[in-house]
């Protein structure tokens, strides 16, 4: 026997008896979404490299270590997406959606793919939901995708978890903030570690986001860009802030998040948790009003964030025993039979309980009714209609409440009114 395929380290399968909890946070993040007027973009996966070199900045870790980037049959340099906002930004500008509507609200769910070591909550190949608003400079709309994350979490019963704000300035507001970090850092250029030696010089603000204790023990004293804002980045913040405040959204201004990726100015904000360990984070985003015009395109403002499917599943597994995702029964309808005749009406009706839009179920081969009774409880359904001789006689169901436990006869054309709850 030839040895058995694996899947490729940092590329997990999706099993069955989990994919249904990615479909109900997927389906009620589409409801959450459309209810603060975002529609959906689809864009590729694959995407020219140029593209996450000039989006998400050749100095962050991403880019020079993480992608995968390959040459295709026709020489052209190719590349997995590691991110969600590039390509966004990218079809933005590609499709002229600013001439279409001033503002442009768009979400998205999917894979991205970086090459990193495999750990509980990172994998190679990820999952995210994210928004972006194009064409909006207000702190409003810095709030709305903060208040739509913060109201999307709690609606997923998760309530272990702290959100952290921060205002990275704007560019101009950087520029001798940076100079003065640099000479900062090169007074102990050789404490840092090799990936901070690089931060150091194509952007030095990377060094607040390196991971290495030693370096972040090095910056603890470091100044920060909270302290350089001028009055229109430190209004608009305050305004963020209080609009937060507004919405009874807790938060902790956090001056050392800058985020992973360079595009991003004034908003930062991540939210955390500490039931995830190390991997903290599962959520974060900000604003970002020169990418768009670094992609091609006309000068727009915009912010927008990102979800880790993963990391947001395991916050709520972690709650299973009081959360209503899984403290509500499936609803449905199993179909028990005794002989031949007694399961060809079980499927007739299960066809039409399904037409109805219920969801129905029949063993396909002959099955002991504890052997049926033992499947419909294992598979989550509501209900068990049970179908033998007396039943096929009298076109009826002995219908039983897996819930309250309580046994009804119910006339067969009345099953789905009856089960319709």
């Amino acid at each position: 026997m030839s040895d058995k395929i694996q899947s490729v380290p940092g590329m997990s399968d999706l099993l069955p008896a989990h994919s249904s909890l990615w479909q109900v946070i997927e389906q009620m993040a589409r409801q959450h979404f459309a209810v603060y007027g975002f529609s959906e973009i689809r864009v590729p996966l694959l995407e020219d490299t140029k593209l996450f070199a000039r989006g998400i900045g050749e100095a962050t870790q991403v880019v020079s270590k993480e992608m995968y980037t390959f040459t295709d049959r026709g020489g052209d340099s190719i590349t997995l997406r590691p991110e969600g906002t590039a390509g966004v930004v990218r079809a933005y500008v590609q499709h002229s959606l600013h001439a279409q509507e001033p503002i442009n609200k768009v979400y998205y769910l999917g894979p991205m793919f970086r090459y990193e070591r495999p750990q509980k909550g990172r994998l190679r190949q990820f999952h995210q939901i994210g928004a972006e608003t194009f064409g909006a400079n207000s702190p409003t709309s810095d709030a709305e995708m903060i208040i739509l994350v913060d109201r999307l979490v709690k609606r997923l019963g998760i309530d272990s978890y702290q959100l952290q704000i921060n205002s990275l300035g704007s560019h101009e507001e950087r520029k001798p903030f940076m100079e003065k970090l640099t000479q900062l850092l090169l007074g102990f250029k050789n404490q840092l570690c090799a990936d901070c030696h690089k931060r150091l010089e194509k952007n030095p603000l990377r060094v607040f986001d390196c991971k290495n204790a030693s370096c972040q023990a090095l910056t603890k004293n470091a100044p920060t860009l909270l302290e350089v804002l001028g009055p229109e980045s430190k209004q608009h913040f305050e305004a963020v802030c209080c609009q937060l405040e507004t919405a009874g959204v807790a938060f902790v201004i956090n001056p050392r998040i800058v985020r992973g990726l360079d595009y991003y100015e004034q908003t930062a904000f991540e939210f955390i948790s500490d039931k995830l360990g190390s991997q903290s984070a599962f959520a974060g985003g900000g604003r970002y009003n020169r990418l768009v015009e670094e992609l091609g395109g006309e000068p727009t403002s915009a912010v927008g964030f990102a979800i880790g499917m993963e990391r947001l599943v395991m916050l709520v597994d972690a709650n299973r025993e009081t959360n209503p995702l899984f403290t509500q029964k499936n609803r449905g309808v199993f179909l028990a039979s005794f002989d031949e005749a007694d399961r060809i009406i079980a499927r007739q009706l299960v066809q039409v309980l399904r037409d109805a839009g219920i969801r129905a179920e029949a063993d396909f081969e002959p099955k002991s009714i504890k052997s049926q009774m033992r499947r419909a409880n294992k598979q989550g359904f509501r209900f068990v209609a049970v179908i033998g001789e007396n039943e096929r006689l009298s076109q009826t169901v002995a219908l039983k409440d897996l819930e309250s436990g309580m046994q009804t006869s119910v006339a067969q054309r009345e099953l789905v009114e009856k089960v319709k709850l």
